[in-house]
This record gives structure tokens, C-alpha cells and sequence, in this order.
């Protein structure tokens, strides 16, 4: 959960961009897709059948109406979760799990799971390709992907702040 998936993305892009390393982006970006598509696909499954099973192991803790509430959420906002789960750390991981648990409809999650892992490498690996050859790009790689952590976790860091002054 904790892996910074976006710049990893932009790294191997920016790695390919060198003729040198002998990366071809076309080839890294299949592999990467094939993997995230598959990740997310293993997820979805083990929370379809581990989310049933924890709910009647921990009644108190995972209760039928939450999995009930989970499934309503993902049938109205499923597909746009699944999407751009992909851009946000930590949410990446859960998303899939929680829509397994959450009884989405398989076929709607695997073609949200298509799109989304699409996007998420069709824009991540090109702008490292795109990008990694700049100069000041190659001078300043560490100040690059240290910012596209920081912008990966903007949101995740703004949603925790409104529900603590919410709270508050």
C-alpha cells in the first residue's frame, strides 16, 4: 500500500527514454498494465470471498449493513472509484478489495479495472518517456519523483484535513 506506484511509472518511462538502457517503453508499458490489471483483478477476489467470510468470523467488527452500505456506494459510484483509485496511493490498494467485499458486479469492476490501469500507464509511463530525456529532469530526478509523490498524496492529504476540521 504504501509503494509509490506513480513514480515508479514515470521512472521506468524516464528510463526508456535513454537509448541506452535497452528499455523499450511499448514493451514496459504492457508488462505493467498486464500486472496491475491482474493485481487488481486478484484483489477484487479475495475481498469477494475473504469479505463474506470476515463479516460471519467478526459480526461486530464488519457488520452486514456495512457490506450492504459498501455495495450500494459501489453500485452508484463504483466505476468512477475503481478509475481513479489508480492515481491515489494507499487507496490503489484498497479499492478493489473493498468492491469484492462489496459485491460489485464482476464484469462492471474488470472493465473499470481495464480503464483505469490503461490510464494510469498510458499517462504515466509516456511522461517519463516524454520527459526523462530534459536536462533538468535528468539533473533533478530525485526533486521529480519526490513531486509526483507529493502530488499523489495531495488528495488523500486534503480529505484528511476537511474531515479533521470537520470534526472539529
Amino acid at each position: 500500500p504504501i509503494l509509490q506506484g506513480d513514480s515508479l511509472l514515470f521512472a521506468v518511462g524516464a528510463i526508456a527514454a535513454n537509448p541506452e538502457s535497452g528499455l523499450n517503453v511499448g514493451v514496459a508499458g504492457l508488462v505493467i498494465f498486464i500486472a496491475a490489471f491482474i493485481g487488481d483483478t486478484v484483489n477484487y477476489s479475495i475481498g469477494k470471498f475473504a469479505g463474506v467470510a470476515l463479516s460471519k468470523k467478526y459480526p461486530r467488527l464488519i457488520k452486514p449493513e456495512y457490506l450492504a452500505k459498501t455495495h450500494e456506494f459501489f453500485e452508484r459510484y463504483g466505476g468512477k472509484t475503481i478509475i481513479l483509485a489508480r492515481f491515489v496511493p494507499i487507496v490503489r490498494t484498497f479499492a478493489p478489495f473493498v468492491a469484492g467485499s462489496g459485491a460489485m458486479d464482476y464484469r462492471r469492476f474488470m472493465m473499470f479495472n481495464v480503464v483505469g490501469a490503461v490510464a494510469w500507464v498510458a499517462l504515466l509511463v509516456p511522461a517519463g518517456w516524454f520527459f526523462g530525456n530534459l536536462p533538468w529532469v535528468k539533473k533533478n530526478f530525485e526533486l521529480v519523483v519526490l513531486g509526483i509523490i507529493f502530488v499523489s498524496v495531495l488528495p488523500m492529504a486534503v480529505e484528511i484535513l476537511r474531515e479533521w476540521r470537520k470534526r472539529k
